[in-house]
């Protein structure tokens, strides 16, 4: 007995030859390609946005840096650790920061190459 469902000649059901159908209709259409200046204007995009950070950027930044200090030392102080060694946990990642900025810069003399 043959099954109704299917197609006789192919062994494939109308929905999947419809399918098959708009596959092969969709391998055969030309693959879109990028515009002639598209690296010229993604560059334009990504040298706009490395611009310095605005009054808005400074001010999320600030205050975030203030929460997390803030949270640090409220966590070390419940650990019964001193303030000696709060400080030194604060600060010596900002120490670290401003060392390497400046052995990155190149006026310094002792610029990384």
């Amino acid at each position: 007995m043959t099954d109704p469902i299917r197609d006789s000649a192919s062994g494939q059901s109308p929905r999947d030859a419809e399918i098959d159908l708009m596959l092969r209709q969709s391998m055969t259409a030309p693959i879109p390609g990028l515009s002639p200046n598209f690296h010229q204007a993604l560059q334009r995009k990504l040298r706009q946005s490395s611009h310095a950070p605005n009054k808005f950027s400074r001010i999320m930044l600030a205050g975030y840096a203030t929460t997390s200090v803030a949270t640090s030392v409220l966590v070390m102080r419940s650990q019964c650790l001193g303030w000696a060694t709060i400080a030194a946990a604060t600060l010596a990642p900002m120490a670290l920061l401003a060392l390497t900025r400046r052995l990155r810069s190149p006026q310094s003399g002792f610029a990384i190459r």
